[in-house]
């Protein structure tokens, strides 16, 4: 009767340990904004004739949610500003999925592309800005 009571007991627990949305497989976690087309911040994508450098920015994703926040400033006039959405995203393989729910009450959309993850989870990449999907728009680089 112990024995059959071990048994069932260690089954509950692995099954507990199936890679859960917090286990290792997960890609929950808040990852840093490291470049924006291959330059590093503080990026320049405007350059010369944009109005704004890329400071920094973060992605966190918990549980199929995201929430993306950035911090600029203008080149003409010195202004520091923070944008940032959040929604839900969806992930495929490595392409990542995104759905806007709303932004922070700063700045502009975003305009997500699709993105994709690295297969050690450590690195993410998408696409935002510009004219959105399709467009020209910059590709983030992201690292846990």
């Amino acid at each position: 009767m112990t024995r059959s009571t071990l048994l069932l007991a260690s089954l509950a627990l692995l099954s507990s340990c199936d890679g859960g949305s917090t286990g290792p497989g997960s890609l929950d976690a808040t990852y840093t904004l490291v470049a924006e087309n291959d330059v590093a911040l503080p990026s320049d994508q405007g350059n010369p004739a944009g109005c704004c450098l890329t400071l920094s920015g973060s992605l966190t994703l918990t549980a199929g949610a995201y929430d993306l926040r950035t911090s600029h400033r203008n080149k003409n006039n010195g202004i520091e500003f923070d944008n940032s959405e959040h929604g839900t995203y969806r992930q495929a393989g490595t392409t990542l999925t995104f759905v806007r729910l709303g932004g922070g009450g700063e700045g502009i959309p975003y305009l997500l592309g699709a993105g994709t993850v690295a297969a050690d989870k450590s690195t993410l990449t998408l696409l935002y800005g510009d004219e959105g999907p399709g467009s020209n728009q910059i590709r983030a680089t992201f690292r846990r």
